[in-house]
């Protein structure tokens, strides 16, 4: 009767044992599944992940080609027509009176030039060399002028300079100043020039009333 209850023990210990080592291998097998199916989740989701790049990639390279291809077709007019305005000259700057005024220096300056050399001609009080120089600052002044009325015509005529409207004005700032240099020079130079003249002049007339003073011939 003990080897009967033995002998069951012994069965059931057995049918125990196998059961748990079973239920570890069925454990394992559908772990080593449950792994496998995890791992080729993360796999689907890179592919995905990649093929959305793929995708974005292709959008981005097809939205460049319609940005390049809407530039060569002008559908930015707004930049155009900006851009085309620069070369317009707009009445705030054609209406502008320093625009006038450097003309109207250059022909003073003309005046003084041309009056101070012709009287200095028919006083003859100055030497050929001293006369000579005078005509020759004289041409030097016209040639910077003529650059600066040159310049003016490109900032005033529309087509010529492309600019916007405050860098015109800027221009015709910076050659009404050149140009009230110029007539301030001119100023100065022809003064100089009559002072030596009529200096001489008077020495002159001192010396003849000497001479008549002392009977001097």
């Amino acid at each position: 009767m003990k080897r009967i209850k033995k002998t069951g023990l012994f069965f059931l210990f057995t049918s125990l044992t196998l059961m748990q080592v079973k239920a570890q291998f069925l454990g394992g097998f559908f772990s080593q599944q449950s792994q496998k199916e995890q791992l080729m989740a993360v796999q689907i989701a890179d592919l995905e992940i990649c093929l959305q790049a793929i995708k974005g990639g292709y959008r981005i390279a097809e939205n460049g080609l319609s940005t390049a291809h809407e530039l060569k077709n002008g559908t930015f007019g707004l930049h155009t027509a900006y851009f085309n305005s620069l070369w317009q000259v707009k009445p705030v700057v054609q209406n502008n009176l320093q625009g006038k005024a450097i003309a109207g220096l250059q022909q003073q300056i003309i005046h003084v030039f041309s009056g101070e050399i012709s009287w200095q001609q028919q006083q003859k009080l100055l030497q050929p060399n001293e006369l000579a120089y005078l005509q020759n600052v004289y041409d030097n002044i016209i040639a910077a002028c003529k650059k600066d009325l040159d310049e003016l015509t490109l900032v005033l005529t529309p087509g010529k300079l492309q600019l916007t409207d405050q860098q015109r004005l800027e221009r015709l700032d910076h050659l009404y100043n050149a140009m009230k240099d110029k007539y301030a020079f001119t100023g100065y130079f022809t003064a100089k020039c009559r002072k030596l003249a009529t200096g001489r002049l008077q020495a002159q007339r001192e010396k003849q009333q000497l001479k008549k003073l002392y009977g001097i011939n």
